[in-house]
């Protein structure tokens, strides 16, 4: 008789399949605005995009309506999560490579942890200070700091840019996910995210020669289009029930390294033996934060000790 696979161990399977997919849409969109201009590829995917995200909400049953005192937040969602963040990071990825670029938006839970602490919404231990500073050194490291090869780049910039309104997104959508489910808050502000994106790079679209796009380009236009959210997001979700979302959240960390990996071969990319090290440090550090931040060796030791003083 076949063993069935345990739920776990499908998850496991379909969350590398949800970084694969998110690393390769990096490396692919990579190529496109190589010869597209990313502000036109970008108006383009999101015409397409956020149809389809309704109606992938609409067939789960996920409601689309809003209360009106939420559509402040739900605009800054909105401009947060894409309008404003889709720019930067389009035009960031265009001026450096899919392994950094892939590399620094993972930094975004590290930013969220500062402005959230800023801000005195969540107390942070320091233990995850410590994961943020390694991971800060990590990228210090990637971008040659310590090898004499350091540059401020405009697409590193842009990039961390992006990442850091990601942040600001993920803290104001944490509010909203207690009155709307994840798909429906997904569908609501990826429309009102489209709506800023569209007409804002609309002139872009408008004067971009689309008649020297190769059919891979357009396949990986489809892919774009289809893949990061509609194929991916329904397994993201499937891992959260089964594993939990703190090892679900483990998976982007491995992103970057599958981007890394796969721009050699796609897009002949060069990568240093530093990278690889800085990203590898960049990576672990993040990794301690968010599973050594959730461990209190306080009570950890109190557990320990308690039968004994008994």
């Amino acid at each position: 008789m076949k063993r069935r696979s345990s739920p776990a161990a499908l998850a496991y399977i379909g969350l590398l399949y949800v970084a694969s997919v998110w690393a390769l849409n990096t490396v692919a969109v990579k190529h496109v605005v190589s010869e597209i201009n990313p502000l036109a590829f970008t108006a383009l995917r999101f015409l397409l995009m956020a149809p389809l995200t309704i109606a992938l909400a609409v067939v789960r049953g996920d409601s689309l309506r809003f209360e009106r005192k939420d559509l402040p937040m739900l605009i800054v969602c909105g401009a947060c999560g894409y309008g404003l963040y889709q720019y930067f990071w389009v035009l960031g990825l265009s001026n450096t490579t899919a392994f950094a670029s892939s590399l620094l938006i993972t930094l975004t839970p590290i930013i969220t942890l500062a402005i959230v602490a800023l801000i005195g919404q969540e107390r942070v231990r320091a233990i995850r200070w410590f994961g943020a500073a390694l991971a800060l050194l990590g990228v210090a490291i990637f971008e040659g700091a310590f090898s004499g090869a350091f540059a401020v780049r405009l697409g590193d910039s842009l990039t961390l840019i992006s990442a850091a309104i990601f942040a600001i997104y993920t803290i104001v959508s944490s509010r909203l996910l207690t009155r709307y489910s994840p798909l429906s808050l997904l569908a609501i502000t990826m429309t009102i995210g489209a709506c800023m994106i569209i007409p804002g790079m609309l002139p872009a679209l408008l004067h971009a020669d689309l008649r020297h796009a190769t059919a891979i380009d357009w396949a990986i236009y489809g892919y774009s289009v289809v893949f990061p959210i509609v194929l991916t997001y329904p397994v993201w979700s499937y891992g959260i029930t089964r594993i939990g979302a703190a090892r679900t959240s483990l998976f982007q960390f491995l992103v970057p390294i599958i981007a890394g990996i796969l721009s050699v071969p796609l897009l002949h990319a060069k990568i240093a033996s530093y990278q690889i090290i800085g990203a590898f440090v960049c990576i672990s550090g993040m990794t301690i934060a968010q599973v050594l931040g959730r461990f209190s060796l306080t009570n950890w030791w109190a557990q320990r000790m308690s039968p004994i003083e008994r």
